[in-house]
């Protein structure tokens, strides 16, 4: 019986009595090119994910002060999610990305400049919007932020 190493045969189930003696050896293979080492992967972290150490599930009102084509509107938000570099809020209507903005903190009053950095996604509630400040402000959501090497492990 003469064997064809370029094609494929299934393996036979265990049990299986073989139908000649040839078929009993089995061929090797060896590879053609030398097969180049294994090395541990390193694990890719997007600049998004490095953000979100320090995410915090909080709802929060807040007004959003647009000017778009011209005309300035104010936007009421709600934060779904809050960090010291922006949030992620529930509008009513979707900002195209690179927006500039101007968001304004219901209980406190506070502004703070920022952009639309990333494509809303439209949801049942609204617009889930992703805004991040000009610059870092820790204060502005007036909480503690946990610390950036906090894990759940260390409870």
């Amino acid at each position: 019986m003469k064997t064809d190493l370029g094609k494929f045969q299934p393996a036979r189930p265990s049990g299986t009595p073989a139908n000649s003696s040839a078929s009993a050896a089995k061929p090797t293979v060896t590879p053609t090119k030398p097969v180049a080492e294994a090395k541990p992967l390193k694990p890719t972290i997007l600049t998004q994910d490095r953000q979100r150490g320090q995410r915090v599930l909080l709802r929060v009102r807040a007004q959003i002060h647009v000017a778009l084509g011209g005309t300035s509107s104010t936007l009421d938000a709600t934060t779904l999610s809050v960090n010291p570099r922006g949030a992620l809020v529930v509008i009513k209507q979707s900002l195209p990305t690179e927006t500039r903005v101007v968001l304004e903190h219901s209980g406190t009053r506070e502004r703070v400049a920022c952009k639309v950095v990333r494509p809303p996604k439209e949801m049942p509630e609204g617009f889930h919007t992703p805004l991040e400040f000009d610059s870092p402000a820790p204060d502005f959501w007036k909480i503690a932020f946990p610390a950036a090497d906090w894990r759940s492990e260390d409870l």
